[in-house]
């Protein structure tokens, strides 16, 4: 190469790659344009050092040469990272976010986990990791948890996951070993630090103790585990909630959010937004809020204190998008709806929620028709009359809620909203008690004062460790003073 053809052709150093390219050419790109325009080294030596993704800049430098490109999903967010670093702001952006849009699945998390950061474009971690907490118990139930890589499982069991107990990372895990023992047996010791073994309870710890014995796990390995410590503000067991939400107005509704004894954590008072996103990967300060047996939907968004409603036509087509985010694409199931309403569907054949209020607790759906109280096993089947005397002349099911959290609970809440009384079912002892009337006993508040009192649901939700512990860290660490408006026992 004579030197004035060198002097025309700009090398470009990534790593140990070397690319050659012409600087007519790349002066298209307002980062080269300036580097080269300027009386720097890089000019003068017609060389410029870079540290990108090589399968990024590769097809980067091809759609420059050729006029197309290639996009895949194991480097897509790494490409339009680094278009957005060379100033690059035409429509090769938006053919990088249609594609990751169009294309993601939980198929490859194991390729855009190592991409994202707290700051990368299409996706950033928080929105990545809410959305891998809010549907762990999803993911872990499909064929693609089987075959994901070890570091994969690992980044996935270190999150905040939305479960009910610690042994269900550590029933996922043994999944994920047994079905390649032979080759993952290597990996168990360093996936069971994951479990946050301070948070099992005495029963827990003896099925894990006999399923490590059964793949000659030397159970005496579990003692250096047990002897950890944990993190005890940051129990991840503990993020279901009782959620009130009461109408104000048009356009506000009240929050609280209590724990599993109603004492109240959080009190917001959030206000319409019909223009906020129905995204399926949604920022990690957002939650979504279903009830009514699961056929209504509010989106909240807790940083902004702000609610969308979900209409059917947008709840349906949320649902479709999670479906094929989680499941193969096009695998057609009769309803996309959530976990209530998916089973009532698969069971009784009906979504219309005016024919019955329903929960399901563990195995069971407990479910309130015009004519019966009941329960019913998911797996045996078995349907069981549950007597409720009070309501032996008929269930006005347009005034009743029914509620529960989703496991580890032995109580199903039954509200009479024209009443505001309370019962409970124990689950165990099959009896009923009143534990109280939902009460305001603070009329003069200027957050309720305008309020018509309508209680829209109480219902259980998971809301985020990070979205518990910023709203009390804005409130000094304290507990909300609020008006008294809750199930007074």
């Amino acid at each position: 190469m004579d030197s004035l053809e060198s002097n025309d052709q700009l090398t470009i150093v990534n790593g140990s790659t070397k690319h050659r390219i012409s600087k007519q050419l790349i002066r298209k790109v307002p980062y080269f344009e300036k580097m080269l325009s300027l009386d720097l080294k890089e000019s003068k030596e017609n060389k410029v050092m870079l540290n990108f993704d090589e399968k990024a800049l590769k097809s980067f430098l091809n759609w420059l040469e050729l006029g197309n490109i290639f996009i895949e999903m194991d480097y897509v967010i790494n490409l339009c990272n680094m278009l957005d670093y060379f100033g690059i702001k035409d429509d090769l952006i938006q053919d990088c976010i249609k594609h990751f849009n169009d294309n993601f699945s939980i198929e490859h998390l194991s390729v855009v986990i190592p991409q994202v950061t707290s700051t990368s474009m299409l996706i950033n971690s928080g929105t990545l990791n809410a959305f891998i907490c809010r549907y762990f118990t999803k993911i872990v139930n499909t064929s693609v948890w089987l075959d994901y890589p070890i570091e994969t499982i690992e980044y996935i069991c270190a999150l905040n996951l939305m479960i009910h107990s610690e042994y269900q990372v550590f029933d996922v895990i043994m999944k994920w070993v047994k079905f390649k023992a032979d080759s993952r047996m290597c990996h168990l010791n360093r996936l069971l630090k994951l479990v946050r073994w301070c948070h099992l309870e005495d029963k827990e710890l003896f099925r894990i103790t006999e399923q490590v014995q059964s793949l000659n796990y030397q159970p005496s390995k579990l003692c250096s585990f047990l002897k950890r410590d944990c993190d005890l503000n940051c129990n991840r067991t503990q993020q279901e909630h009782f959620i009130e939400i009461y109408e104000l107005n048009a356009t506000s509704l009240r929050i609280i959010i209590s724990d599993n004894n109603f004492f109240p954590l959080i009190e917001q008072v959030v206000k319409l937004n019909n223009s906020m996103a129905i995204d399926v990967l949604h920022d990690e300060h957002v939650s979504d809020v279903f009830f009514d047996s699961g056929m209504e939907g509010i989106r909240i968004d807790w940083k902004r204190n702000e609610y969308r409603l979900l209409d059917r036509s947008q709840y349906e087509t949320y649902f479709i998008k999670i479906h094929n985010c989680i499941q193969e694409k096009n695998f057609l199931e009769p309803v996309c709806l959530p976990a209530n309403a998916e089973l009532i569907w698969k069971y009784f054949q009906t979504n219309k929620s005016n024919y019955f209020r329903s929960t399901i607790l563990d195995d069971n759906i407990y479910m309130i028709s015009p004519q019966d109280f009941f329960k019913f096993n998911i797996y045996t089947h078995e349907k069981t009359i549950i007597r409720l005397e009070r309501f032996k002349k008929g269930l006005p099911l347009g005034n009743l809620l029914i509620a529960s959290r989703k496991a580890n609970d032995d109580r199903v809440i039954l509200i009479d909203k024209s009443t505001k009384d309370a019962f409970c079912f124990n689950v165990n002892t099959q009896q009923w008690s009143s534990i109280g009337r939902i009460i305001d006993c603070d009329r003069k508040s200027p957050v309720v004062q305008d309020s018509t009192h309508k209680l829209l649901t109480l219902t259980s939700t998971f809301i985020s460790l990070d979205t518990i512990s910023t709203y009390l860290k804005n409130n000094k660490g304290g507990r909300p003073k609020l008006p008294k408006k809750q199930i007074i026992l």
